[in-house]
């Protein structure tokens, strides 16, 4: 009987002191993140907020998430290249600015010589003697003024054509800037591998306006 009764006060004493033990460490997360993939189905409670923090990184879903293909192409309407800083897609910016550059400068050179001619017509036909500012244009000794008249009339229309085309090239060049910005900036997450799979993703839940939870969401890539 004695025997009996020292088993059951030593059992006691040992599950009281294995208690006190457990009661007084720190809450240890149940989940082991360590053995999981981002390709896994993890499970995570509404307390394992700082391990998902540490296996999910937030950064990239917050860059993401505020990377706005409006604000890419608006940077670009104010500054041609802007957007594609933006975007991070340095290597466009000398495409960029060659061919809104180049547009400009073949313009502002047809726009010089559409205004030289449409002077030296305006001159030479308004039978003017003092207004001789089609004779700088340099024509031959031979030519008469019938002869400079016509040429003057056909470059000027010439002119006036090439000046147009090159507007139009400008604006081209101006518009696919922004469309570049824009569409870069929808791509940002598209993805290029033939692999068929999908990412489990953290999310917040709206429960009610003072109430979050936190989710985890699936994306299928194919």
């Amino acid at each position: 009987m004695q025997k009996l009764i020292l088993k059951i006060f030593v059992a006691a004493t040992v599950l009281m002191l294995c208690s006190l033990n457990a009661a007084g460490q720190e809450p240890v997360d149940s989940t082991d993140f360590s053995k999981y993939t981002e390709y896994d189905i993890v499970p995570v409670s509404d307390t394992d907020t700082d391990s998902l923090e540490k296996f999910f990184p937030l950064d990239s879903m917050i860059i993401y998430s505020s990377h706005s293909p409006a604000k890419a192409a608006i940077m670009s309407a104010v500054l041609p290249g802007l957007g594609q800083i933006y975007n991070r897609k340095y290597w466009k910016l000398p495409i960029v600015y060659a061919a809104v550059g180049v547009s400009i400068g073949v313009f502002l050179k047809w726009q010089n010589d559409y205004s030289r001619y449409r002077r030296a017509y305006i001159d030479i036909m308004d039978n003017d003697p003092y207004t001789n500012y089609h004779k700088t244009l340099g024509f031959p000794s031979y030519y008469t003024d019938q002869m400079q008249t016509q040429y003057i009339t056909k470059r000027k229309d010439m002119l006036r054509g090439w000046r147009d085309w090159s507007i139009v090239a400008v604006v081209a060049a101006y518009a696919l800037n922004i469309i570049d910005a824009n569409v870069d900036a929808h791509l940002m997450d598209f993805n290029l591998d033939d692999n068929i799979s999908f990412i489990i993703r953290p999310c917040f839940l709206e429960n009610s306006i003072n109430s979050q939870k936190i989710g985890l969401s699936l994306q299928f890539t194919f």
